[in-house]
């Protein structure tokens, strides 16, 4: 009974992998490189059902503790929830309590470059590095190429005619550790990035695209690339000719099949023509709308909730507008009155004038 339960789970093992398909892709060169399905995912959104949940959660921990970090992940799930402004308050407030703190460091980079801030979020990006150079696996090099390059097209619109946005040696676009890292940065990135024109995320698609064209796959490489022209609208006619390549580069290899799949009773199958919205993925819960009357959102409440006081920023604002109108009116006043004695003194001075000549004339 025994050997007969073996002989029945090998049985059971072997039959196991009767339905195991492989897959293979080309390269430029001809050569097939194994390809796991689904490897690669660019999220449009976030899952706004979750980070409502998450968000009430935080706040009830943040009522019973005094924990910081508890206040940063509520920071960033405001900034996932577009309060960026809100997040940012708390941001700026939490790095300067703990300027050695990595996550605050690096969501405040980011939170300023959400608000259009790049220099300051280049400067809290690079001090991020210096506390910890290893996070997100080494790739936040990139993030401050980019910053770089946003800072050089606010001066030069023009700026990437004759650049990258990462200026790769020839070494860096053969590497497969910086390909590693860049799809790090552009899965990050992609929910904050919408589908709008954006020539810094459609650059960084086309590196990626002509690594894979070389090194792994000319047919997801031709993805990446309509996803540069497709989704972030650029305009570069060199992509055109990229997707031609990889188009001709299938009809070439038509006939080309992979070899045996190295598991017993399995398939091998090439993968053929992969079009860009197999990789952008919508996730559930993308399209909910939160709740914001249950939400708190206000940076000078969530930040007593750990016996930080701040000033009010929009009563500041507020008062500097004041302050400013105040000056203007009363800068206007005066010269009104200024004004006013002008004339009078002039008309003054022409009534004894007048007066003179006639007096004199009697005379």
């Amino acid at each position: 009974m025994r050997y007969l339960f073996t002989f029945l789970l090998l049985l059971s093992y072997s039959n196991s992998f009767s339905c195991y398909n492989e897959y293979h892709v080309l390269d430029a060169r001809g050569n097939f490189h194994p390809f796991e399905m689904d490897k690669i995912r660019f999220n449009q959104y976030f899952d706004q059902k979750t980070i409502e949940k998450q968000l009430v959660l935080l706040e009830q921990k943040l009522k019973k503790s005094t924990d910081f970090k508890l206040l940063s992940d509520y920071g960033l799930h405001l900034v996932q929830a577009g309060k960026v402004k809100e997040a940012l308050v708390i941001f700026e407030k939490l790095a300067e309590l703990h300027p050695n703190e990595y996550s605050i460091i690096a969501n405040l980079g980011t939170t300023y470059e959400l608000s259009g801030q790049n220099e300051k979020a280049l400067e809290y990006i690079r001090k991020g590095i210096e506390i910890n150079p290893d996070s997100h696996k080494g790739s936040e090099w990139i993030h401050v190429k980019i910053l770089e390059a946003k800072i050089a097209l606010e001066k030069d619109p023009a700026y990437l005619t004759n650049h990258s946005v990462l200026n790769l040696s020839p070494k860096q676009k053969q590497s497969q550790k910086v390909f590693d890292q860049l799809y790090i940065q552009l899965q990050e990135r992609f929910p904050f990035s919408p589908k709008e024109v954006n020539p810094v995320m459609a650059d960084l698609f086309v590196e990626m695209g002509d690594f894979y064209f070389e090194t792994i796959s000319f047919e997801h490489a031709k993805a990446f690339y309509q996803i540069a022209k497709l989704y972030y609208k650029s305009d570069r006619k060199d992509i055109d000719e990229k997707i031609e390549q990889a188009r001709e580069l299938r009809e070439k290899y038509a006939g080309k099949q992979p070899g045996p799949p190295k598991i017993p009773h399995g398939m091998s199958s090439k993968i053929s023509g992969v079009p860009y919205q197999n990789y952008v993925y919508n996730p559930p819960g993308s399209d909910y709308k939160i709740n914001w009357s249950k939400i708190e959102t206000n940076p000078e409440k969530l930040l007593a909730y750990l016996g930080i006081k701040i000033e009010n920023p929009e009563s500041e604002i507020k008062a500097e507008k004041a302050d400013s109108s105040k000056e203007i009116t009363t800068e206007v006043k005066k010269k009104s009155d200024n004004s006013t004695l002008w004339i009078g003194l002039t008309i003054v001075g022409l009534i004894l004038s007048i007066f003179a000549y006639f007096r004199a004339k009697k005379r």
